[in-house]
């Protein structure tokens, strides 16, 4: 047993560290593939062959959507699987370790043990939603002053593509970013539908992708772009409002549950403490 701890937490950091070594994004790749006009392909790692036969297609096409919409373009499906198994490999050895060395009842300890295990191992997955909530909730408090401000410039006379390229420095965080990289296509030769429609895609935020239907509506009917930028970022804007309102709405019942453990103790103490340590000092 002794001897199987280092080795799993060496095999666990050499997942680890095999995970962390960044590849192409397919974004890159695309882009690059249009600069040159041919598609390049690097070359396959084989663990990375050998975790995509492990998962299911299904499921590698989930984790690969969620890295899309989590920014993570330079981490792959194979790359979570190792981070995975690492995390698992991690939690069995720190099981080992509290096996070894806490005296507890056995029950206890093999609760312990795989908590610790499916713990580390769900970590990464934890992590990526956390990272993807993270993201749309970045886009969707930048996207109503970005309209506005596109919406503003388009009105001064500039044409959609300008005013993008102008109000993207406003835009902070994934927003922008995504704007940046719509631009880049743009100018690559795609058209603005379709880079607009691959960036919703790629945030798959529900604020964003309303925007870009917008946008290709109103260039297929001829109406006034401007106008209807401006009524996207007022109708965005009340939205997190309501959100906002929701959420703050569901906080009394959300604070149930903490008073009750935390509160309700302390407030028993201080009422009946003082009672009950005269009644025993009388006997």
């Amino acid at each position: 047993m002794l001897l199987l701890i280092p080795i799993l937490g060496a095999l666990s950091a050499f997942l680890f560290a095999i995970s962390l070594i960044p590849v192409k994004s397919p974004l890159a790749e695309r882009l690059e593939a249009l600069r040159v006009a041919k598609t390049l392909a690097g070359p396959a790692n084989s663990t990375a062959r050998a975790f995509e036969l492990i998962f299911s297609k299904e499921r590698r096409g989930q984790l690969a959507q969620q890295l899309v919409e989590a920014g993570w373009y330079t981490v792959t499906p194979a790359q979570m699987g190792l981070r995975v198994v690492g995390g698992a490999c991690l939690g069995v050895a720190l099981a080992l370790v509290a096996l070894h060395s806490l005296h507890l009842p056995f029950a206890v300890l093999a609760l312990l043990c795989a908590l610790l295990v499916v713990g580390l191992a769900y970590a990464p997955i934890i992590l990526l939603n956390g990272a993807i909530e993270a993201r749309k909730a970045a886009v969707q408090r930048a996207l109503p002053d970005f309209l506005d401000m596109v919406a503003t410039t388009v009105q001064a006379g500039l044409s959609l593509n300008a005013a993008l390229a102008y109000a993207v420095d406003a835009a902070p965080g994934p927003l922008g970013s995504e704007i940046k990289e719509a631009l880049s296509e743009m100018r690559l030769g795609r058209s603005r539908v379709d880079a607009l429609k691959a960036a919703a895609f790629r945030v798959n935020q529900q604020e964003f992708s309303t925007t870009v239907t917008a946008i290709t509506q109103s260039e297929r009917m001829g109406t006034n772009i401007a106008a209807v930028l401006s009524e996207v970022a007022e109708d965005t804007r009340n939205h997190r409002i309501l959100l906002l309102e929701e959420r703050a709405a569901k906080l009394p019942v959300q604070m149930t549950m903490p008073m009750a453990f935390f509160l309700l103790p302390a407030i028993f103490v201080v009422i009946f403490g003082a009672a009950a340590a005269n009644y025993f000092a009388s006997r």
